[in-house]
């Protein structure tokens, strides 16, 4: 039978006896770790810390001594430090987390805590040795490939798998609550003509025009994403009656065709838009993509600027 894992035991070392006999070579020694180390009693007061976690906090050791995470941190900080103190001295043993801590060092900062309980000569837990590892670069590393993994370069749109994944969920909660979801399908009439008159660069800066017009057009509930060259989804993933969905649709399409000037010269570009509504014209993206983008190129071969629901 295979033993189950037992938990961490509690540091039998008496490190404030220690300090106390050793003060000043042990602050030597201390001070040569480049690692940011500190140590606090069971009442949650500094007992010390090392130049490391000096030049983190911007705190002096002499500052940090006998005070609580209260008398040093924003609240909001020292209630996290508190709590996660208090749970580590209910369970003594090792403790690691991540938190952020920008609020307490005024810039941006995200750590990684190490840290375990010591005990006295009884076995009692009396306080508890903590070490700070900065993984802020990592974590912005991390945040920027989840974001480019999830949005167009260009435009800073979602992009189409954040579209699958945005509809399989809306779609769930439709289901659920037995409502509707609309699908436009868009895309921006004449722009080849921008791009082989003026030139690549602006027509990608008037795709980034029209992206920012449309994220200030659209409601809280509604997304845009861009799933092609000059083509868009908008998916509203709730909606009361087709007059709605009219209504954006027509604001959509006034404020493109409303682009008569761009970056000091004159074009002439417009959309169109096809419509499809689940679940009556599909239950899956595929379904829903295909019919409203058909929708549109019927609705783009016959008017200048307009949109069409899916029969």
């Amino acid at each position: 039978m295979a033993k189950k894992p037992q938990k961490p035991a509690n540091m039998s070392f008496d490190l404030v006896q220690f300090i106390n006999k050793n003060e000043q070579s042990f602050h030597e020694v201390l001070d040569l770790i480049p690692i940011p180390l500190f140590a606090k009693d069971i009442q949650g007061k500094y007992l010390t810390c090392n130049k490391a976690y000096e030049e983190v906090s911007g705190k002096s050791r002499e500052e940090m001594i006998g005070k609580t995470v209260y008398d040093l941190w924003p609240k909001s900080q020292a209630d996290l430090f508190f709590l996660k103190d208090k749970e580590l001295f209910d369970a003594a043993g090792q403790q690691i987390y991540e938190a952020d801590i920008t609020a307490s060092f005024g810039k941006k900062c995200i750590v990684q805590f190490h840290k375990v309980t010591f005990s006295n000569e009884t076995g009692e837990t009396i306080g508890l040795l903590g070490a700070i590892f900065n993984i802020t670069e990592r974590k912005i590393l991390e945040e920027k490939l989840r974001f480019l993994g999830n949005h167009d370069p260009l435009t800073e749109l979602p992009n189409r798998r954040s579209l699958i994944n945005d509809f399989v969920y809306e779609s769930k909660r439709a289901s659920r609550y037995n409502r509707k979801m609309a699908l436009y399908y868009m895309d921006i009439n004449r722009f080849k003509k921008v791009n082989d008159d003026l030139g690549h660069d602006v027509g990608d800066a008037l795709l980034q025009f029209i992206s920012e017009k449309m994220k200030h057009l659209l409601r809280e509930n509604e997304t845009i994403y861009r799933v092609g060259g000059d083509e868009f989804c908008i998916l509203v993933p709730e909606f009361g009656h087709k007059e709605q969905l009219k209504t954006l649709a027509e604001r959509v399409i006034s404020s493109i065709s409303s682009i008569n000037h761009f970056g000091g010269m004159e074009i002439n570009i417009g959309c169109s838009i096809g419509i499809a509504i689940f679940p009556e014209n599909g239950k899956t993206l595929s379904d829903l993509t295909s019919s409203a983008d058909k929708a549109m190129y019927i609705i783009k071969k016959t008017h200048n600027s307009n949109f069409c629901f899916v029969e």
